[in-house]
């Protein structure tokens, strides 16, 4: 009986000790069976229909890999950063990427898409589905039409507005026009500037460390330099030939206003002019120009062609007349 009862008090000692425990190690368990610990994900739409999207996720380091469902099968310029922006190697398969996040608790996915934005007349509508909040930045001065579902939070802040969207199926109808095209920002400002900016400050370090001859020489050698390095001049139409706007607009009936612009402009410089040119008239950021002349590229209305260190953006033969 003595033995029975010692017994009987061990299991129920086993059975009390089990149920203090459990909770946490259901705790622990729950943490540790899924690589993805929180996730942010915003989406920040421009005039021509491109969304940047940048999904940042905190993950459990000790996997060796996470699996990311993208917004769309056709994307540019993906990039897969750790913590301390350097790249991982990832995989992608349909829309399931496979990233190799063993050793880092932080992963942020960038990448560009069309396949989010559709437009009819005037109007913009954005589609999509997701997991996890949504913070979605329409391009400035737009006019929201309609909405799927009633935003958590809506903030407004530089003429943009920003919707933070629950988790489940996304569909924003708005106008966005730009009459006023925007300005670059001051990071493209700056690199645009850079190659004004370089000489003067190698100047400057030469006053400080060399001796007043040896500046005079450098400044001469610099002057020199610039000299012969002037401006190349866009190639010259042949026979005076000029671009042959009615026939072109024609042919190309679905044609977008900034895409307009430009082909005007080029009519202007009869059918050439340089990248840099186009930049200025656009007053538009680099890479949304260049996405627009790569697009206007693909329809087979222009030619884009390195000349030292400079683009030449010319009309095609086909669109030119004497």
């Amino acid at each position: 009986m003595t033995w029975l009862s010692s017994r009987h008090a061990t299991i129920i000692l086993v059975i009390l000790l089990i149920l203090l425990f459990l909770p946490q190690i259901s705790t622990a368990a729950s943490v540790t069976s899924n690589a993805i610990i929180t996730e942010t994900l915003k989406l920040t739409v421009y005039f021509d229909g491109f969304v940047l999207t940048v999904h940042e996720i905190e993950v459990n380091q000790s996997y060796p890999t996470v699996n990311v469902t993208l917004l769309s099968k056709a994307y540019e310029n993906m990039l897969v950063l750790d913590g301390k922006n350097l790249p991982l190697e990832y995989v992608v398969e349909n829309r399931e990427a496979v990233i190799y996040s063993l050793g880092t608790n932080e992963v942020k996915i960038s990448y560009l898409t069309q396949e989010l934005t559709s437009k009819i007349g005037r109007y913009w509508s954005l589609k999509t589905e997701t997991t996890v909040n949504t913070a979605i930045v329409l391009p400035e001065s737009a006019t929201v039409i309609s909405l799927s579902d009633v935003p958590e939070q809506i903030d407004s802040s530089n003429e943009q507005l920003t919707l933070v969207m629950l988790p489940g199926k996304i569909e924003i109808t708005y106008a966005a026009e730009h009459d006023t095209l925007p300005e670059e920002t001051p990071a493209e400002t700056s690199e645009q500037n850079t190659d004004n900016q370089m000489p003067w400050q190698f100047i400057g370090i030469a006053a400080l460390s060399l001796s007043i001859p040896t500046c005079a020489i450098a400044i001469f050698v610099w002057r020199h330099k610039k000299t012969k390095a002037a401006k190349p001049k866009p190639e010259e139409p042949k026979e005076n030939m000029t671009v042959d706007v009615e026939k072109l607009f024609s042919r190309e009936k679905d044609l977008r206003q900034e895409e307009i612009h430009v082909i005007q402009f080029l009519a202007e410089k009869n059918g050439s002019a340089f990248e840099a040119e186009l930049y200025e008239k656009l007053q538009l950021p680099r890479t949304t120009t260049w996405r627009l002349l790569k697009r206007i590229e693909r329809m087979e209305i222009i030619d884009i062609k390195k000349s030292r260190r400079q683009n030449i953006v010319s009309i095609r033969k086909k669109y030119m007349k004497k």
